[in-house]
């Protein structure tokens, strides 16, 4: 189905050590493994550690890489299509997809979504990772324009 809206959103800043401070120690990781390796001894047999360090260190950058920016394209989105909304919110963490046809009532609040289903069960989608405000404006459009397609409440409760 083809998307109306696709807005990235920021990675979530909840880890306990920033992405520079491990971005460094990843760099420290591997220069400190390729001066063991290139300072042993030829007649050391123990090298192969050494490279399985720096293997380690390496796939380990990809994985901060690959979570925290858009070097492997955007892996942090909200998407709404004139059928349902969708939250990913990185490479290793399950996308939230909610139909707008199950949607009884939605209530925006300043920093969520929060959804009423049919069968009155309620979903929350946080949006604070959207930081520019004509990013937030285009999703509140397109949400009220779902509202009138799907004949659901949409109860804005957003600071004007």
């Amino acid at each position: 189905m083809r998307s109306l809206l696709r807005v990235g959103i920021r990675p979530s800043k909840n880890s306990r050590i920033s992405f520079n401070v491990q971005l460094a120690i990843v760099f420290f990781w591997l220069a400190y493994g390729t001066a063991l390796l290139f300072t042993e001894s030829p007649t050391n047999d123990r090298s192969y550690l050494h490279i399985i360090f720096l293997l380690l260190a390496f796939c380990y950058l990809l994985y901060l890489l690959a979570q925290n920016t858009s070097i492997f394209g955007t892996q942090s989105y909200l998407e709404i299509t004139p059928a349902y909304i969708v939250q990913k919110k990185g490479h290793f963490r399950p996308k939230l997809v909610i139909a707008f046809e199950e949607v009884k009532k939605l209530q925006m609040l300043p920093h969520q979504l929060q959804f009423t289903m049919r069968d009155n069960s309620i979903i929350t989608m946080d949006t604070k990772s959207i930081r520019r405000k004509k990013n937030v404006a285009l999703v509140k459009e397109n949400l009220e324009k779902m509202a009138e397609r799907h004949r659901f409440e949409l109860i804005d409760n957003t600071a004007k």
